[in-house]
């Protein structure tokens, strides 16, 4: 049985599972009173992943039964690789251990061509989505680059955060499909030491999230430091009317059947998940889902211009689901495309 299929017979065997097993908020009772929890970051502190653990941390204690302190530990490392394959083997299972990753982690499984996954997207215990990442590539205005079409035309020296990244895997994607040229530079630990690169003009290009440039640089695009070449997302974002989507960049049915399936991660996102087999998952997710409604939670995103766009768990394990759900002769041009 292949990778897909066998995480595909997961997935239904959990829908079930999902629905007979876990017990409603006021049956499990969870009590985290004197406890601490601990959120992964995947990823270096500065990062809009690592904005988002610290910003749910300061308000899910709240929320949760017992009011336990919650606190974020950074776990950078291959692209959030390492955090992911920690948070599916290693952490403990009883609750108190939750984490941010990439939100490529399914669609890595799918190619199934990333060597060191240690994990099952869909049997992670899905907690909630912060806010849907859509991840924009921007040129700095010195490079000369202006387009996704300038970077068809000459080589674009590209920051490349880890080999699950989509600032590794969408780039070598464009360049095998659509016909660009960036050289991607690999060896970044995360987003924060590709911005100082890309500031100090040592690489032309790098990938942040949209909500992140507006919230972390906006000076960038109120001088016109940066230009926007290309959304990784599969519609444009309603801000972004005139940067093409990925999927824009398409020739034909297949190629953009292909390209959408590479930008499954936009609608997973900024997530929260816990290790597989978490008892207290129902009391997580309601927890979470209260806490992104909390107003001391949302004017600290409004101050920061930060975007919440949340998903329930339940939703968010069915956007992990249909990941998996992909035509087999797609999957196979997808999978020789990914490693050429």
């Amino acid at each position: 049985m292949s990778l897909v299929d066998a995480a595909s017979a997961r997935i239904a065997f959990g829908a079930i599972a999902l629905a007979a097993c876990i017990p409603s908020l006021a049956s499990a009772q969870a009590d985290f009173a004197g406890k601490s929890i601990t959120i992964i970051a995947s990823f270096e502190a500065g990062g809009p992943y690592d904005f988002y653990a610290r910003l749910v941390a300061r308000h899910l204690g709240a929320h949760l039964p017992g009011k336990p302190n919650v606190i974020v530990q950074n776990m950078p490392g291959a692209g959030g690789l390492r955090g992911a394959n920690y948070l599916y083997n290693v952490a403990a299972k009883d609750g108190s251990v939750m984490g941010v990753v990439s939100q490529t982690v399914a669609v890595g499984q799918v190619l199934g061509t990333t060597p060191g996954i240690q994990y099952d997207a869909p049997n992670y215990t899905w907690i909630g989505r912060m806010n849907a990442n859509v991840e924009v590539d921007h040129a700095w205005h010195a490079s000369g680059v202006r387009t996704i079409q300038d970077v068809m035309a000459r080589e674009t020296v590209a920051a490349g955060t880890g080999p699950t990244s989509s600032s590794v895997v969408m780039r070598r994607l464009m360049n095998e499909l659509v016909g660009t040229r960036y050289k991607i530079v690999t060896g970044f630990q995360g987003p924060t030491s590709a911005q100082l690169a890309f500031e100090r003009g040592e690489v032309d290009a790098i990938v942040k999230p949209w909500s992140s440039i507006k919230s972390g640089t906006p000076e960038w695009l109120r001088d016109k430091k940066i230009h926007l070449l290309v959304q990784f997302t599969q519609t444009r974002h309603r801000e972004l009317k005139d940067v093409p989507a990925i999927v824009d960049l398409g020739q034909d049915d297949e190629q953009r059947q292909i390209l959408s399936l590479f930008a499954g991660g936009a609608p997973l996102g900024t997530a929260l998940l816990a290790p597989p087999g978490v008892p207290d998952a129902t009391a997580l997710r309601r927890a979470f889902d209260a806490t992104l409604r909390d107003p001391a939670l949302l004017a600290e995103a409004a101050k920061a211009r930060v975007d919440i766009e949340p998903l329930t768990g339940e939703e968010l394990h069915k956007v992990v689901a249909d990941t998996f759900n992909v035509r087999a002769e797609v999957l196979a041009r997808a999978r020789k495309l990914s490693v050429q």
